[in-house]
């Protein structure tokens, strides 16, 4: 479906006289663009959810293809950016959304604050937050790319693994030994129980719609042949797990024998004994397409860190959507050698290509910034 037609609904439950203002602005440019405003009942590709930071509440999706992005307005903001980024990112959690957007009046007179009557700031899952004046347009110019994004991270497993990858290999030892290097150089957000954060009921409906056990940053991966498996077979770390604490196979580590791109899933093999929650990390669908694509590329790295002089994705497209694996790849056709490179995913962090991991390790090192520059 094309960006120009979608469907969209408003959700509320309550009134706020500032952020329904805003959010009839942010309605009627998207109506403006083509989109056609319907209930959420019916059959719609993103929802613009109005709540607030004191009692957040989430918008329950029928399927992860529906995009939500929640506005809330903070009257009286936290004295600095670190506070209203945590406050920021608490809330976009707890709306399960797929972009937090707070809006701030101008007089509430923050020191990080710039012109104009009120300041939006944009928060993502992937760590994202910057801010801007408060436009309609600029606001719909941010999200609309992410609310016709494709998400890729079904996972299709088979109990085919051969007993001699069961627990350990050469490819494997070198994961688990890099996965503890991965923590040591402090890039790795520790991960944390959703149960601090969401409802029971929550905690389901995330599972149901994307297969989360819990939130972890950054990932690994590295090739390793199996031929009777499939041509371009791989190891990634699994989704949700501390990937600096890597070692069973079939629950912290999985391996990728192929991907069904029309519908999104990632094909993994097994163990007979192995967690029938674990599921490949969300970016197996990038690692894919560029093990794929590039065939001297052996090993992969995903840090929330930066690096000097990268080129850089000019869109922030969610984790685990086609849209970002195939950006990624486009920049990487543009490096000098795509088999040693690493490239920016806008207000995210790096994918680092190398010939295997031990290669990558060592041109890491002392030139990680842990801060990622943020990029409205």
């Amino acid at each position: 479906m094309s960006q120009k037609n979608l469907r969209f609904a408003v959700v509320q439950d309550d009134r706020q006289p500032m952020r329904d203002r805003l959010a009839a602005e942010i309605s009627e440019c998207c109506q403006r663009h083509g989109h056609r405003l319907a209930r959420p009942e019916e059959s719609v590709q993103f929802v613009i959810n109005l709540t607030s930071t004191e009692k957040p509440q989430f918008f329950r999706r029928r399927a992860q293809s529906i995009f939500v992005f929640s506005l809330v307005t903070v009257e009286k903001p936290p004295v600095d950016a670190a506070a209203l980024r945590k406050l920021c990112y608490t809330t976009l959690v707890l709306t399960l959304s797929n972009m937090l957007l707070c809006v701030i009046p101008r007089d509430a007179a923050l020191p990080f604050a710039v012109e104009g009557n009120q300041e939006i700031y944009l928060t993502t899952p992937e760590g994202g937050f910057y801010h801007y004046p408060f436009l309609a347009e600029r606001v719909y110019d941010s999200f609309i790319p992410i609310a016709g994004a494709h998400y890729a991270i079904g996972n299709v497993f088979s109990s085919d693994l051969p007993p001699a990858y069961w627990h350990v290999s050469p490819v494997l030892k070198k994961m688990i030994e890099y996965s503890g290097e991965l923590g040591r150089l402090g890039v790795l957000p520790a991960p944390f129980p959703l149960s601090e954060v969401l409802s029971p009921e929550q905690i389901q409906h995330l599972y149901s719609l994307f297969e989360m056990k819990g939130l972890s940053s950054g990932n690994l991966s590295a090739r390793e042949s199996i031929p009777e498996l499939g041509e371009t077979t791989f190891w990634m770390t699994a989704r949700g797990v501390d990937k600096a604490r890597i070692g069973t196979v079939g629950r912290d580590v999985l391996l990728i024998t192929g991907f069904d791109h029309e519908h999104g899933q990632a094909w993994v093999s097994v163990p007979p004994e192995y967690d029938p929650q674990a599921r490949v990390s969300v970016d197996a669908v990038e690692h894919e397409m560029i093990y794929r694509r590039f065939p001297q590329v052996a090993a992969i790295v995903h840090v929330h860190a930066w690096m000097d002089g990268v080129m850089c994705t000019r869109q922030n497209f969610p984790c685990g959507t086609r849209d970002l694996a195939e950006d990624v790849c486009a920049l990487l056709e543009r490096t000098e050698n795509p088999s040693r490179a690493a490239v920016g995913l806008k207000n995210h962090g790096l994918t680092i290509t190398g010939p295997d991991l031990g290669d990558i390790f060592e041109r890491l090192q002392g030139k990680l910034l842990i801060e990622v520059p943020m990029f409205a």
